[in-house]
């Protein structure tokens, strides 16, 4: 489930009691106003063409009102607010499935490992077509989420279509506390080098980013990159929580300035320990935003390390999110700034273009500022990384396998007959040799696919069949060793990947000048 680009930086819950204004005493002006709005709604219901449920009116009527202040501020009904506490809080109760929708169907596309789902066989590629007695076939992906997760030790049924398998079966499975991980990935992709991905910040990613040093640390790691690409943010205390672990104690991290003086605060690190020492490189791209704009920002002020990739988002608004009843309103009080004074949100003044990123910096700021060694870097919009990379763009003929899943489908196929004892022997040993090329080519052509004349220019190309190769694999390894696993594979591939490899020497006179100072 993808997150939506205005996760809020600041989390701030007020009790608010009865409606909209809470407790403070509302003006007859103001009243004549909410008595107004309330006869518009009474009005559309009782002559709108259709019936329509009074809440979706005066949900999407509140989104409305909020659309005209800023991109950010917004409403978030009972659903919503209850899958953001869920999501900030790091943890939910279900089974532990990871699902997509692959044709109209709720597939499976991996068990947890160590979760109830995994312990009681699903697999990949499984079709959820009911639960608990209800079909998934006309329910949204969210619909699905919310039916099978549930108070924890309650179980839940799931009727399961197993490719290979005639008939659907049943699965009981009993919901128990899924931990709801920020960090998505961690491992070494070179003896002495550590990858940690953040997929989001929430209230547990301190820790788990210092869980992630520690383990890699004993593992030999003395260079990292951090990634924080497509990272939409989150809570901006676990913003300063993650920038702590790079810098040095009392340096600045982030200050916010807003209409009222309890929303203008300065954020230093506290110096906790747990961090890491050494040369490290930040990984962004468009999608980086929010709390993850605050850490780059940090790091790259601070000389700290090398940020590389694409011009980030540009969401430099904090919310502060109120209670309201069972819902909550998601407000915009102030706007955050990086250590030389940056303010990283991007020009709104019209919506489409913000939202379709049309604005968005290029590079080419005359916002001028400083680092603390006097590097000069760009304000304007988003956090200009000192190293600009991009990512290859795919064919027209990648982009159809790619979204018609069929790299995943044909892993599905491949391990239909394979027992699940065998899973990790094959995963540990597979590889995608012409044989197994030749088939996939023809199972794509016999599924309708691709043309068997642009199979024939797909084979023409080495960078092409390099990457069906790996993608392929990569399915494979999902599957069978998980998705950590599976994520290692893929990132072969990744040019922005290997971009910082190559510059962690960059890094690495950045943290001895760091260093250095630090000792001083």
């Amino acid at each position: 489930m993808l997150v939506p680009i205005f996760v809020a930086t600041s989390l701030a819950i007020g009790a608010a009691a009865g409606a909209l204004f809470g407790e403070r005493s509302i003006p007859e002006s103001e009243q004549a106003i909410v008595l107004r709005a309330s006869e518009v709604v009474t009005t559309l219901l009782d002559w709108l063409p259709e019936e329509h449920d009074p809440a979706d009116i005066v949900y999407d009527g509140i989104g409305g009102m909020l659309q005209v202040l800023d991109p950010h501020s917004s409403y978030l009904d009972p659903r919503s607010f209850r899958h953001m506490r869920a999501r900030q809080e790091g943890s939910f109760f279900g089974v532990g499935i990871i699902i997509s929708r692959r044709d109209g169907h709720v597939t499976v596309i991996s068990p947890i490992a160590g979760t109830p789902a995994a312990a009681r066989g699903l697999r990949a590629g499984d079709v959820i077509s009911a639960v608990a007695g209800e079909s998934t076939e006309e329910l949204s992906l969210d619909e699905v989420v919310d039916l099978v997760r549930g108070p924890e030790g309650t179980t839940v049924t799931l009727t399961i279509s197993r490719p290979g398998f005639k008939d659907t079966f049943d699965v009981e499975i009993e919901r128990t506390r899924i931990p709801q991980t920020s960090v998505r990935y961690s491992f070494l992709i070179e003896p002495d080098i550590g990858y940690i991905r953040l997929s989001e910040f929430s209230n547990t990613s301190t820790r788990e980013v210092r869980e992630a040093i520690a383990a890699l640390i004993d593992q030999g790691m003395t260079r990292l990159v951090f990634d924080l690409r497509n990272n939409p943010g989150g809570p901006l205390e676990a913003a300063v929580g993650v920038s702590d672990l790079f810098l040095s104690e009392d340096q600045l991290i982030t200050s916010t300035r807003g209409r009222t003086p309890e929303n203008n605060s300065v954020f230093r690190a506290p110096g906790n320990p747990g961090g890491f020492d050494g040369p490290l490189v930040i990984l962004v791209n468009e999608g980086s935003a929010s709390a993850s704009e605050i850490v780059a920002g940090a790091v790259q002020d601070h000389d700290r390390g090398v940020v590389l990739g694409e011009v980030t988002w540009g969401k430099g608004l904090v919310q502060t999110v109120f209670t309201v009843r069972d819902t909550g309103l998601a407000l915009t009080t102030a706007r955050y700034y990086t250590p030389s004074g940056r303010c990283i949100q991007r020009d709104y003044e019209s919506f489409i273009d913000y939202v379709t990123h049309r604005n968005g910096n290029d590079g080419s700021s005359t916002e001028i500022y400083e680092t603390d060694a006097g590097r000069t870097v760009l304000g304007g919009g988003g956090i200009t990384p000192d190293v600009v990379v991009t990512n290859r763009t795919l064919s027209e003929s990648m982009v159809r396998l790619f979204s018609v899943s069929a790299f995943f489908k044909y892993a599905v196929k491949i391990l239909a007959d394979v027992p699940e004892e065998s899973y990790r022997e094959l995963g540990e040993s597979y590889r995608v040799d012409d044989e197994a090329l030749d088939d996939f080519f023809t199972w794509v052509v016999e599924e309708e696919i691709l043309e068997p004349g642009v199979i024939e220019s797909l084979r023409e190309d080495e960078i092409e069949v390099a990457d069906i190769r790996r993608s392929i694999r990569t399915e494979v390894v999902n599957a069978t060793l998980g998705l950590n696993e599976g994520y290692r594979v893929a990132l072969e591939g990744d040019d922005q990947m290997k971009a910082a490899v190559e510059h962690l020497e960059q890094a690495a006179e950045f943290w001895q000048a760091f260093a250095e100072d630090k000792r001083k």
